[in-house]
Protein backbone atom coordinates (compact mmCIF):
# COMPACT_ATOMS: atom_id res chain seq x y z
CA UNK A 1 0.00 0.00 0.00
CA UNK A 2 0.97 3.64 -0.21
CA UNK A 3 1.95 5.25 3.08
CA UNK A 4 0.35 8.69 3.38
CA UNK A 5 2.03 11.00 5.87
CA UNK A 6 0.74 10.74 9.44
CA UNK A 7 1.30 13.78 11.67
CA UNK A 8 1.49 12.95 15.36
CA UNK A 9 0.71 16.24 17.09
CA UNK A 10 1.75 16.60 20.75
CA UNK A 11 0.59 19.49 22.96
CA UNK A 12 2.73 19.57 26.10
CA UNK A 13 2.05 21.31 29.40
CA UNK A 14 3.98 20.39 32.56
CA UNK A 15 4.60 16.75 31.69
CA UNK A 16 8.35 16.49 32.19
CA UNK A 17 7.85 13.10 33.87
CA UNK A 18 5.98 11.56 30.93
CA UNK A 19 6.82 13.30 27.65
CA UNK A 20 9.96 11.21 26.97
CA UNK A 21 7.86 8.03 27.14
CA UNK A 22 5.20 9.68 24.96
CA UNK A 23 7.68 10.53 22.20
CA UNK A 24 9.38 7.12 22.44
CA UNK A 25 6.02 5.47 21.80
CA UNK A 26 5.78 7.28 18.45
CA UNK A 27 9.15 5.85 17.44
CA UNK A 28 8.13 2.40 18.62
CA UNK A 29 5.30 2.33 16.10
CA UNK A 30 6.86 1.13 12.85
CA UNK A 31 4.65 3.09 10.44
CA UNK A 32 7.22 4.29 7.86
CA UNK A 33 5.93 7.78 6.94
CA UNK A 34 5.27 9.97 9.96
CA UNK A 35 6.22 13.30 11.49
CA UNK A 36 6.06 14.55 15.06
CA UNK A 37 4.96 18.11 15.79
CA UNK A 38 5.32 19.30 19.39
CA UNK A 39 4.39 22.56 21.10
CA UNK A 40 5.42 23.20 24.69
CA UNK A 41 2.55 25.43 25.82
CA UNK A 42 4.36 27.50 28.44
CA UNK A 43 5.23 24.67 30.80
CA UNK A 44 6.61 25.80 34.16
CA UNK A 45 8.46 22.54 34.80
CA UNK A 46 11.44 21.03 32.96
CA UNK A 47 9.45 19.85 29.91
CA UNK A 48 11.38 22.06 27.46
CA UNK A 49 14.75 20.57 28.44
CA UNK A 50 13.37 17.02 28.35
CA UNK A 51 11.93 17.54 24.86
CA UNK A 52 15.15 19.09 23.58
CA UNK A 53 17.11 16.16 24.99
CA UNK A 54 14.81 13.72 23.19
CA UNK A 55 15.14 15.64 19.93
CA UNK A 56 18.93 15.63 20.24
CA UNK A 57 18.88 11.85 20.53
CA UNK A 58 16.30 11.10 17.81
CA UNK A 59 16.10 13.92 15.23
CA UNK A 60 18.04 11.81 12.72
CA UNK A 61 15.45 9.05 13.03
CA UNK A 62 12.15 10.87 12.58
CA UNK A 63 10.99 14.25 11.25
CA UNK A 64 10.19 16.49 14.19
CA UNK A 65 9.10 20.12 14.53
CA UNK A 66 9.23 21.74 17.95
CA UNK A 67 8.04 25.10 19.29
CA UNK A 68 8.57 26.29 22.85
CA UNK A 69 6.43 29.34 23.66
CA UNK A 70 4.25 31.09 26.22
CA UNK A 71 1.00 29.52 27.40
CA UNK A 72 -1.99 29.97 25.08
CA UNK A 73 -4.23 27.11 26.21
CA UNK A 74 -5.03 23.70 24.76
CA UNK A 75 -7.36 24.63 21.89
CA UNK A 76 -5.10 27.39 20.59
CA UNK A 77 -2.20 24.94 20.79
CA UNK A 78 -4.13 22.22 18.94
CA UNK A 79 -5.06 24.63 16.15
CA UNK A 80 -1.44 25.77 15.83
CA UNK A 81 -0.28 22.16 15.71
CA UNK A 82 -2.79 21.42 12.95
CA UNK A 83 -1.50 24.35 10.89
CA UNK A 84 2.13 23.30 11.39
CA UNK A 85 1.51 19.67 10.47
CA UNK A 86 1.57 18.40 6.89
CA UNK A 87 0.07 14.91 7.10
CA UNK A 88 -3.05 13.61 5.40
CA UNK A 89 -3.78 11.97 8.74
CA UNK A 90 -3.64 13.52 12.21
CA UNK A 91 -3.01 11.63 15.43
CA UNK A 92 -3.44 13.75 18.57
CA UNK A 93 -1.24 12.50 21.40
CA UNK A 94 -1.26 14.23 24.79
CA UNK A 95 2.19 14.52 26.37
CA UNK A 96 1.29 12.25 29.30
CA UNK A 97 -0.21 9.45 27.15
CA UNK A 98 1.45 6.96 24.80
CA UNK A 99 0.75 4.98 21.65
CA UNK A 100 0.31 1.24 22.02
CA UNK A 101 0.20 -1.85 19.85
CA UNK A 102 1.89 -0.71 16.62
CA UNK A 103 -1.51 0.09 15.07
CA UNK A 104 -1.00 3.18 12.90
CA UNK A 105 -0.63 1.19 9.69
CA UNK A 106 -3.86 -0.74 10.29
CA UNK A 107 -5.74 2.45 11.16
CA UNK A 108 -4.49 4.18 8.03
CA UNK A 109 -5.61 1.21 5.93
CA UNK A 110 -9.11 1.34 7.42
CA UNK A 111 -9.49 5.06 6.74
CA UNK A 112 -8.03 4.75 3.24
CA UNK A 113 -10.57 2.04 2.43
CA UNK A 114 -13.49 4.10 3.81
CA UNK A 115 -12.59 7.61 2.66
CA UNK A 116 -14.90 7.50 -0.36
CA UNK A 117 -17.88 6.79 1.92
CA UNK A 118 -17.18 9.88 4.02
CA UNK A 119 -15.62 8.14 7.01
CA UNK A 120 -12.86 10.49 8.15
CA UNK A 121 -12.42 9.67 11.84
CA UNK A 122 -11.46 6.26 13.21
CA UNK A 123 -12.14 5.88 16.94
CA UNK A 124 -10.64 3.07 19.03
CA UNK A 125 -10.01 2.25 22.69
CA UNK A 126 -7.16 2.65 25.18
CA UNK A 127 -5.76 0.91 28.21
CA UNK A 128 -5.78 3.13 31.31
CA UNK A 129 -2.46 3.48 33.15
CA UNK A 130 -1.34 5.20 36.34
CA UNK A 131 1.56 7.59 36.90
CA UNK A 132 3.96 4.61 36.96
CA UNK A 133 2.68 3.24 33.62
CA UNK A 134 0.91 0.34 35.31
CA UNK A 135 -2.31 -0.76 33.62
CA UNK A 136 -5.22 -0.12 36.00
CA UNK A 137 -8.20 -0.50 33.64
CA UNK A 138 -8.68 -2.44 30.42
CA UNK A 139 -10.82 0.16 28.63
CA UNK A 140 -10.80 3.96 28.78
CA UNK A 141 -14.10 3.94 26.92
CA UNK A 142 -16.10 1.29 28.78
CA UNK A 143 -14.56 1.33 32.25
CA UNK A 144 -13.02 4.77 32.86
CA UNK A 145 -15.70 6.76 30.98
CA UNK A 146 -18.60 4.28 31.46
CA UNK A 147 -19.32 4.25 27.74
CA UNK A 148 -21.25 1.66 25.76
CA UNK A 149 -18.95 0.35 23.03
CA UNK A 150 -21.76 -1.58 21.34
CA UNK A 151 -23.38 1.78 20.48
CA UNK A 152 -20.45 2.54 18.17
CA UNK A 153 -21.48 -0.26 15.81
CA UNK A 154 -24.15 1.92 14.13
CA UNK A 155 -24.32 5.55 13.02
CA UNK A 156 -27.42 6.14 15.14
CA UNK A 157 -25.74 4.57 18.16
CA UNK A 158 -22.65 6.73 17.70
CA UNK A 159 -24.76 9.89 17.50
CA UNK A 160 -26.68 8.97 20.64
CA UNK A 161 -23.53 8.08 22.57
CA UNK A 162 -21.62 11.28 21.78
CA UNK A 163 -24.65 13.31 22.86
CA UNK A 164 -25.63 11.42 26.01
CA UNK A 165 -22.34 9.96 27.21
CA UNK A 166 -19.20 11.06 25.34
CA UNK A 167 -16.62 8.43 26.24
CA UNK A 168 -13.81 9.00 23.72
CA UNK A 169 -10.58 10.05 25.42
CA UNK A 170 -6.84 9.91 24.91
CA UNK A 171 -4.95 9.17 21.71
CA UNK A 172 -7.64 6.83 20.40
CA UNK A 173 -8.57 8.59 17.15
CA UNK A 174 -6.93 8.89 13.76
CA UNK A 175 -8.30 11.82 11.76
CA UNK A 176 -8.32 12.51 8.05
CA UNK A 177 -7.43 16.20 7.78
CA UNK A 178 -10.53 16.75 5.63
CA UNK A 179 -12.69 16.52 8.75
CA UNK A 180 -11.59 20.01 9.81
CA UNK A 181 -12.89 21.44 6.53
CA UNK A 182 -16.28 20.07 7.57
CA UNK A 183 -16.48 20.72 11.33
CA UNK A 184 -13.97 23.56 11.66
CA UNK A 185 -11.04 23.96 14.03
CA UNK A 186 -11.27 23.79 17.81
CA UNK A 187 -13.11 26.76 19.39
CA UNK A 188 -10.50 28.44 21.56
CA UNK A 189 -12.99 29.54 24.22
CA UNK A 190 -14.09 25.98 25.03
CA UNK A 191 -12.62 23.44 27.45
CA UNK A 192 -14.79 20.59 26.13
CA UNK A 193 -13.17 20.64 22.71
CA UNK A 194 -13.38 16.85 22.36
CA UNK A 195 -17.15 16.82 22.97
CA UNK A 196 -17.56 19.65 20.44
CA UNK A 197 -15.49 17.84 17.81
CA UNK A 198 -16.98 14.35 18.12
CA UNK A 199 -20.58 15.58 18.23
CA UNK A 200 -20.04 17.51 15.00
CA UNK A 201 -18.14 14.68 13.31
CA UNK A 202 -20.88 12.20 14.25
CA UNK A 203 -23.55 14.57 12.94
CA UNK A 204 -21.83 14.33 9.54
CA UNK A 205 -21.65 10.52 9.79
CA UNK A 206 -17.86 10.69 9.64
CA UNK A 207 -17.04 8.30 12.52
CA UNK A 208 -15.97 4.68 12.36
CA UNK A 209 -15.17 2.47 15.36
CA UNK A 210 -12.41 -0.14 15.54
CA UNK A 211 -12.53 -2.03 18.83
CA UNK A 212 -8.85 -2.31 19.59
CA UNK A 213 -6.43 -0.86 22.15
CA UNK A 214 -4.33 1.71 20.30
CA UNK A 215 -2.98 3.86 23.14
CA UNK A 216 -2.31 4.21 26.85
CA UNK A 217 -4.45 6.80 28.62
CA UNK A 218 -2.77 8.06 31.77
CA UNK A 219 -4.54 9.02 34.98
CA UNK A 220 -2.32 10.69 37.58
CA UNK A 221 -2.45 12.90 40.65
CA UNK A 222 -1.33 16.02 38.77
CA UNK A 223 -4.70 16.06 37.01
CA UNK A 224 -6.38 17.30 40.18
CA UNK A 225 -5.61 19.52 43.18
CA UNK A 226 -7.43 20.88 46.22
CA UNK A 227 -11.20 20.94 46.66
CA UNK A 228 -11.68 24.65 45.93
CA UNK A 229 -9.56 24.43 42.76
CA UNK A 230 -11.47 21.31 41.73
CA UNK A 231 -14.80 23.11 42.07
CA UNK A 232 -13.46 26.03 40.03
CA UNK A 233 -12.23 23.60 37.37
CA UNK A 234 -15.59 21.81 37.30
CA UNK A 235 -17.41 25.12 36.94
CA UNK A 236 -15.29 26.04 33.94
CA UNK A 237 -15.75 22.62 32.35
CA UNK A 238 -19.52 22.59 32.90
CA UNK A 239 -19.86 26.09 31.44
CA UNK A 240 -17.91 24.89 28.40
CA UNK A 241 -20.13 21.81 28.03
CA UNK A 242 -23.24 24.01 28.16
CA UNK A 243 -21.78 26.18 25.38
CA UNK A 244 -20.94 23.06 23.38
CA UNK A 245 -24.52 21.74 23.40
CA UNK A 246 -25.84 25.18 22.47
CA UNK A 247 -23.43 25.56 19.55
CA UNK A 248 -23.91 22.03 18.26
CA UNK A 249 -27.70 21.92 18.63
CA UNK A 250 -28.37 22.91 15.02
CA UNK A 251 -25.94 20.23 13.82
CA UNK A 252 -27.87 17.31 15.30
CA UNK A 253 -29.59 15.51 12.42
CA UNK A 254 -33.10 14.84 13.80
CA UNK A 255 -35.67 15.94 16.36
CA UNK A 256 -34.84 12.84 18.40
CA UNK A 257 -31.20 13.83 18.82
CA UNK A 258 -32.08 17.48 19.40
CA UNK A 259 -34.35 16.40 22.27
CA UNK A 260 -31.58 14.24 23.75
CA UNK A 261 -29.22 17.20 23.54
CA UNK A 262 -31.72 19.50 25.28
CA UNK A 263 -32.12 17.00 28.13
CA UNK A 264 -28.35 16.85 28.57
CA UNK A 265 -28.11 20.63 28.38
CA UNK A 266 -30.62 21.08 31.21
CA UNK A 267 -28.78 18.48 33.30
CA UNK A 268 -25.53 20.39 32.99
CA UNK A 269 -27.23 23.70 33.74
CA UNK A 270 -28.51 22.18 37.00
CA UNK A 271 -25.05 20.82 37.84
CA UNK A 272 -23.47 24.18 37.03
CA UNK A 273 -25.80 26.05 39.39
CA UNK A 274 -25.23 23.52 42.17
CA UNK A 275 -21.47 23.99 41.78
CA UNK A 276 -21.86 27.77 41.93
CA UNK A 277 -23.70 27.45 45.24
CA UNK A 278 -21.02 25.06 46.54
CA UNK A 279 -18.23 27.40 45.43
CA UNK A 280 -19.93 30.32 47.21
CA UNK A 281 -19.61 28.54 50.54
CA UNK A 282 -15.97 27.47 50.06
Amino acid sequence: MKYPLVSVIVPCYNHEKYVFETLNSVLDDTYPNKEIVVINDGSTDNSNNVINQWIGEHEATVSIKYINRENKGLCATLNELLRLSKGKYILLLASDDALYGNTIIERVEILEENESSGKLVLVSDALVIDENSKVILQSSMAEYNSGNKSKYETEEGIMEEVIKNPSISGATSLLNRKIFDIVGYYPEDLKAEDWYFYQRAAAHKALLFWDKHVSLYRVHAANTSGLAATIKKQLGLNKSIIKTYCRNYSQFPSAKFKLQALIQLFKFIIIYNKLKIQAFFE
